[in-house]
C-alpha cells in the first residue's frame, strides 16, 4: 500500500495541471494515467548488462540506442552501461557476429551474440582503403584477422601469414631476428624488379625494403596493433594502385578507438627458442687430403678418427637456447565525438644464433574526431625503434653458416680466443702472423658483428566530408620516414683480407610521402539499381639519402673507429635517390539488386624514372559478378560467379635511363663512367591478368568455398643482361623479357560443430602456380641471378622453361634418360649448362583450425608442400670439404652405378663394373655435377599450436582485473620432410638478392640458418 501511495504521489507531481485538491471525473483520471505512463517511458535509465558469446564475454561490442543514436562499447569484461528508456531498442553489433536488436524491458539487459565465420556479407577493405561488401566484390580478396595473425606468435608479420593465403609463396631467409622474409603473390611478374606486393598501412604506402641482408621493414610494425589484413592478389583487385600493382598489394588496417568506457589491455609473452632441423655431418674422418692425415689441411678428407681423438658436434655446440620477452599495453575508448587508441610495445628477442639479439620498442597513437555532422578527422602517429645485432655475415659470399658446416670436427668451435681477448688460432704456420691462419667461425660471430639500428616514424592524417547523402570527399596525407644505420666491424687479427681490421658504416634516411584525394558517389537509382563512382588523384614521392664510409687498418687495435685509421685508408661515399609519381583514377561500379555487379577502373600514371616520351601510361580493369543464388532460394545458400581482366604497369628502377658516374674507391677519389649503361628508351613493364572465380555458401554459411583460376602475362620486362664489351659497358638495361604465370586457388571454410558450448571452424587454403619464360633480349637463352651461385648449379630462368628454374650441370645421358658410364665404371660428366630443376612447388596447402569451448580456445596451422626443387648448395660445400654426411656413408665403399656403357658400334649395354667411391671420385666427379645437389621436396609441418584460456570473471576479479587470460603456444614444433638438409623453407640471401627479382634465392639452401623451434607462455589482462 505504501509503495502504491508513493507511486501515485509521483504520478501526481509529474502530470501538469493535476491537483489533488480538485475532484475530477473518471475520464480525467484515465487521461492522466495514460500521460503518466508515456512520460515514465521517456525517463532515461542507466541500462547495463553483459554481452557474450559461446566463449565468454566480448569486448568492443557497439551498443546503440536505435531511437536516439547514442552508443557505447563493451569493456574488456564484456560489460556496458548506457542511458536509455524502457521500451527503447538496443542494437548490438560487432565484426564477426550477427547483429542483435533487443527491446529494453529491464534495467539489466544481457545479450549473447552468434559468431559469423567467413560471412559473405562482411565488409572488406580493398584498394585505396575503400570498403566494399564482399557479396558484391568482382575480384578475389582474402582477409586475415588480427587475431589469426597474433595466434601464430611471429614477430615478423609476413611469417604470421604463412599458410593463411591461397596463392602466397612466403619464405624466410632463416631463423634469426635480423633476417628478412619474402612474399610473392601468384608467381614472379618481373625478373630484375621487386616482385613483392605493395605494403599499405591505413591508406599510405610504407617501406618494406631489405638492404644488406637485414630484416624487411614491414617487420617493424607491431602485430598487436593490427585489426586485419586484406590481400589483393590479382591485378584487378590492385589496379587502382597503378604502378607496381602487378605484384598485388597487402592492405593493413590498424586498430582504432571505440566509443564507450575506457578500456585498458595488456599482454606479456615469454618465448623459449631452440634450434630446429639441422643438416648432418660425417663423424668418421679427420682433416687431410686423399685419405692421408694433414694437420695443415682445412678439409676433412684424411684418415679415420682414432678412438682416443675427440670428435666435436660443432653444429649442435654452436647454436644455443634463447629467451624472448614481448610486452604490450593498449588503451582505447572515447565518445561519439572523439575516439582514441594508444599502444606501446617492447620486444627483447634473443636468438639461438650467438651474439644475435633484437630490441624493439613501438608506440602508436590514433584518434578520430567528429567535428560536425558532416566532417570528421582521423590522425595517427607510429614510432618504432628497432635495434638488431646480427652475429653472422656473408650472405653475398654464399650464405650465413657455411663456415660452421664445413669446420673440421677435430676442432672445438667454442675455442676461439685467448683469455686476453686475442684470437686463438686452431692452426697456424710457424712463419705466419695469423693472416693465413685457421680460426673457429665463432671468432667471426662473436668479434665481428653487424648492427642495424632503425628509427621509424609513420604519420597519417585524413579528413572526411559528407557533402550530401550521396557524395563523400576524403583527403589523406601520410609519410613513412625511416632512418637506418648499418655498421660492420672486422676485429684485427681476423685471418683474411682485413687482418689489420676493418670498419664500415652507412647511414641513410628514406621517406615515402603519399597524398590522396577521393570523391565518392553512392546513389540509388530507382529501387533496384545502385551506382558507385570514385574519382581521385594521388601523389607518391620517394627519397633516400645516405652517407657512409669504410676504413681498413686500425692504428689502435682496440678502437673500432675511422679516427684511428690513416686518411688514405678511408673511403667516403654519398648517395641520393628520388622518385616522383602522379596519378588520376576512377572506379565505376554499377549493380542491380544483389544479382549483378559490373565494375571498371582506370588509372593514368606519370613517373619520373622514365624519359618524358614514356613516363605516362594507363592501367584499366574490367570486372563483373553474377550472384546466381538470388534466383533460387537466396536465403538458403549463396552462389556467385566473378570474372575480371586488368592491365597494370611497373616503371623503371631509379636512374636507369641515364648512364651515371660511379665513385672510384682509390686514394684521391674521383669518378668514372659506370659499367651499367643507361637507356633513355626504357618503357614501363606491363602485366595483364585474367581471373575467373566462384564463391559458394551452404548450410547457413557453415560451408564456404572460394575458387579462382588466373593467368597473368608480363611483357616488356626491364632486364640488365650482359652486353658485348665494344659497346663500352658490361651490362645494360633493356625492355626485353616476357613471361606468364597461371594457377588455381581454393579456399574452403567449414564449421563442422557449432552449438552453445563449442564451435569448430576449419579453413583449407590450397593453390598451384605454373610459370614459363617466353622471351629474352637478343640471343640470351638463360638468365642467372646474382647471389648464392655455385659453379655447378644456380638459380636462373631459361627460355621456354619455368621462371624459378635451376641451371647447372648433369651427367651425360642417352635419349632414353640413362646415365652414360665410362669404361672405368664412373659416370660421364656433361659440362653443358642446362635446366636441372624447378624451385616452384607443385602444390601448396595451408590448413587452419580454430576451436572454442567455453573459456578455452585452440588454434593450429598445418602447412603442406608437395614437389618443388631445392638447390642444396650447403651440401655441395660440405661434400667438397669432406664434412658432408654422405661422405661418411659412401666413402671408400664399392659401388656399381646404374647406367649404360657405350659400345664401339654406338649401342649401349648395362654397366656392371664396380668402382670405389674414393676421394678422387668425390673431388673430380660427384660434386662437379649440379643434379647431385637438386632435391625434389615434400613437407608437412605444424606452423603453430596455440591454446588459450580466459578465466571466469569471478576469478579474474580476485586479482583486481576485469579479464585474465592464459596462453600456451608452440611455433614450428615439428616437420616431416624428405629433405636431406636442415629446414626446407630456404631463401639464402633474402628478397631481391643483389638487386635481382624473380625470387632470386627462394629455394636455394646456401648456408641458410634453419628455422627455430619455440615455445611460449603468455598472459592477457584487462582493467
Amino acid at each position: 500500500m505504501r509503495k502504491y501511495l508513493l507511486f501515485s504521489i509521483a504520478l501526481g507531481v509529474t502530470i501538469p495541471g493535476y491537483s489533488f485538491a480538485k475532484k475530477s471525473s473518471l475520464s480525467n483520471n484515465s487521461d492522466a494515467l495514460i500521460k503518466a505512463y508515456f512520460h515514465l517511458k521517456s525517463i532515461q535509465n542507466s541500462i547495463s548488462g553483459l554481452v557474450s558469446d559461446n566463449s565468454g564475454p566480448i569486448s568492443g561490442v557497439t551498443v546503440r540506442v536505435v531511437e536516439t543514436g547514442v552508443s557505447v562499447s563493451t569493456d574488456t569484461n564484456g560489460k556496458y552501461s548506457i542511458n536509455a528508456a524502457i521500451g527503447n531498442t538496443l542494437r548490438f553489433t560487432s565484426i564477426g557476429y550477427d547483429p542483435v536488436d533487443v527491446k529494453v524491458v529491464n534495467v539489466v539487459t544481457n545479450v549473447q551474440l552468434k559468431v559469423i565465420d567467413n560471412s559473405l556479407d562482411e565488409v572488406v577493405v580493398t584498394a585505396l582503403g575503400i570498403e566494399r561488401n564482399k557479396k558484391n566484390l568482382t575480384y578475389s580478396v582474402q582477409t586475415v584477422t588480427g587475431d589469426d595473425l597474433r595466434a601464430s606468435n611471429q614477430g615478423n608479420i609476413l611469417n604470421g601469414l604463412q599458410g593463411k593465403i591461397a596463392g602466397a609463396q612466403i619464405s624466410s631467409s632463416g631463423g634469426s631476428p635480423g633476417l628478412p622474409t619474402e612474399i610473392i603473390l601468384r608467381g614472379s611478374s618481373s625478373l630484375t624488379g621487386d616482385n613483392q606486393p605493395l605494403m599499405i598501412v591505413d591508406g599510405i604506402r610504407v617501406n618494406n625494403s631489405s638492404s644488406n641482408g637485414t630484416v624487411n621493414r614491414i617487420a617493424d610494425i607491431n602485430p598487436e596493433d593490427i585489426e586485419d589484413i586484406s590481400i589483393l592478389k590479382g591485378a584487378a583487385a590492385a589496379a587502382l594502385y597503378g604502378i607496381d600493382a602487378a605484384s598485388g598489394a597487402i592492405v593493413i588496417t590498424t586498430k582504432k578507438g571505440k566509443a564507450g568506457v575506457m578500456q585498458i589491455g595488456g599482454s606479456y609473452k615469454a618465448f623459449v627458442e631452440t634450434m630446429g632441423r639441422l643438416p648432418s655431418q660425417q663423424t668418421i674422418y679427420t682433416t687431410g687430403t686423399g685419405g692421408t692425415y694433414d694437420e695443415s689441411s682445412g678439409s676433412s678428407w684424411g684418415r679415420k678418427f682414432r678412438y682416443d681423438e675427440t670428435i666435436y658436434n660443432n653444429v649442435q655446440r654452436f647454436f644455443q637456447t634463447a629467451l624472448t620477452h614481448d610486452a604490450n599495453l593498449n588503451i582505447n575508448g572515447g565518445s561519439e565525438i572523439l575516439q582514441y587508441y594508444m599502444s606501446g610495445g617492447y620486444r627483447k628477442a634473443g636468438s639461438m644464433v650467438p651474439n644475435t639479439s633484437q630490441d624493439k620498442i613501438s608506440f602508436l597513437m590514433k584518434g578520430t574526431a567528429k567535428l560536425s555532422s558532416k566532417t570528421s578527422v582521423t590522425a595517427s602517429a607510429n614510432y618504432v625503434e628497432n635495434d638488431i645485432q646480427e652475429g653472422l655475415g656473408g650472405a653475398s659470399a654464399g650464405g650465413w653458416i657455411n663456415s660452421i658446416l664445413t669446420y673440421p670436427l677435430r676442432y672445438d668451435i667454442l675455442e676461439y680466443q685467448k683469455p686476453n681477448g686475442e684470437p686463438l688460432y686452431s692452426y697456424i704456420e710457424s712463419e705466419d702472423d695469423g693472416r693465413n691462419a685457421r680460426i673457429s667461425p665463432m671468432w667471426g660471430v662473436m668479434r665481428n658483428p653487424r648492427n642495424n639500428n632503425v628509427n621509424r616514424f609513420i604519420v597519417n592524417g585524413s579528413v572526411d566530408y559528407k557533402a550530401t547523402d550521396w557524395l563523400k570527399l576524403n583527403y589523406r596525407l601520410g609519410q613513412d620516414w625511416t632512418s637506418s644505420k648499418y655498421r660492420t666491424v672486422t676485429t684485427p687479427g681476423t685471418p683474411g683480407s682485413y687482418f689489420e681490421g676493418f670498419v664500415s658504416e652507412s647511414n641513410s634516411n628514406s621517406k615515402f610521402i603519399t597524398s590522396t584525394f577521393n570523391a565518392t558517389v553512392q546513389k540509388k537509382i530507382l529501387d533496384d539499381f545502385n551506382l558507385s563512382l570514385i574519382l581521385g588523384a594521388n601523389s607518391d614521392y620517394y627519397e633516400s639519402a645516405g652517407v657512409g664510409y669504410q676504413g681498413e687498418g686500425f692504428l689502435v687495435p682496440d678502437i673500432f673507429s675511422p679516427n684511428v685509421i690513416e686518411r688514405d685508408g678511408i673511403i667516403l661515399s654519398e648517395s641520393l635517390s628520388r622518385r616522383q609519381r602522379y596519378a588520376i583514377y576512377g572506379d565505376l561500379s554499377f549493380s542491380y539488386k544483389n544479382l549483378l555487379t559490373i565494375g571498371m577502373t582506370g588509372r593514368n600514371d606519370w613517373t619520373s624514372t622514365l624519359s618524358p616520351q614514356h613516363r605516362q601510361f594507363y592501367s584499366p580493369s574490367y570486372s563483373g559478378s553474377f550472384t546466381f543464388s538470388e534466383l533460387i532460394s537466396p536465403e538458403d545458400w549463396f552462389g556467385k560467379l566473378r570474372v575480371s581482366y586488368a592491365k597494370v604497369g611497373k616503371d623503371a628502377p631509379i636512374y636507369r635511363t641515364n648512364t651515371n658516374l660511379r665513385q672510384v674507391a682509390t686514394v684521391g677519389g674521383g669518378f668514372v663512367v659506370d659499367a651499367t649503361g643507361g637507356n633513355p628508351n626504357l618503357r614501363p613493364e606491363r602485366t595483364s591478368e585474367f581471373e575467373i572465380g566462384t564463391e559458394l555458401g551452404f548450410w547457413n554459411r557453415r560451408l564456404n568455398i572460394d575458387f579462382t583460376y588466373y593467368k597473368r602475362e608480363s611483357i616488356d620486362m626491364i632486364m640488365t643482361p650482359r652486353v658485348p664489351l665494344p659497346s663500352g659497358y658490361v651490362i645494360m638495361t633493356f625492355n626485353a623479357g616476357s613471361l606468364w604465370n597461371r594457377g588455381i586457388e581454393a579456399s574452403v571454410n567449414i564449421i563442422p560443430v557449432k552449438n552453445d558450448n563449442i564451435t569448430w571452424s576449419s579453413t583449407l587454403n590450397a593453390w598451384k602456380n605454373t610459370s614459363k619464360m617466353t622471351q629474352f633480349a637478343g640471343d640470351i637463352v638463360r638468365f642467372p641471378y646474382t647471389n648464392a651461385q655455385l659453379t655447378v648449379g644456380k638459380a636462373a630462368s631459361a627460355l621456354d622453361e619455368h621462371v624459378l628454374g635451376i641451371s647447372g650441370t648433369d651427367y651425360k645421358r642417352t635419349e632414353e634418360g640413362y646415365v652414360v658410364v665410362d669404361a672405368n665404371g664412373y659416370p660421364v660428366i656433361d659440362a653443358t649448362e642446362k635446366t636441372i630443376g624447378n624451385r616452384e612447388p607443385e602444390f601448396n596447402i595451408g590448413w587452419l583450425n580454430k576451436i572454442n569451448y567455453k573459456g578455452f580456445n585452440l588454434s593450429f596451422m598445418w602447412d603442406f608442400r608437395f614437389g618443388g626443387d631445392i638447390l642444396n648448395a650447403s651440401r655441395q660445400r660440405m661434400m667438397s670439404t669432406g664434412t658432408g654426411y654422405d661422405v661418411g656413408q659412401w666413402r671408400d665403399k664399392e659401388f656399381v652405378f646404374n647406367g649404360v656403357v657405350a659400345q664401339e658400334d654406338g649401342s649401349y649395354v648395362k654397366n656392371e663394373k664396380p668402382v670405389v667411391l674414393n676421394y678422387s671420385f668425390f673431388a673430380n666427379n660427384y660434386y662437379q655435377v649440379g643434379t647431385n645437389f637438386v632435391e625434389k621436396i615434400n613437407w608437412a609441418r605444424v606452423r603453430y599450436i596455440t591454446l588459450g584460456y580466459t578465466l571466469p570473471s569471478s576469478l579474474a576479479s580476485k586479482f583486481g582485473l576485469n579479464r585474465l587470460g592464459l596462453e600456451f603456444s608452440a611455433q614450428n614444433p615439428f616437420i616431416i620432410t624428405n629433405y636431406s638438409g636442415g629446414d626446407p623453407e630456404v631463401n639464402s640471401a633474402g628478397p631481391n638478392a643483389g638487386g635481382a627479382g624473380g625470387a632470386s634465392t627462394m629455394g636455394v639452401d646456401n648456408g641458410a640458418i634453419p628455422l627455430p623451434r619455440a615455445f611460449s607462455f603468455g598472459l592477457n589482462i584487462g582493467l
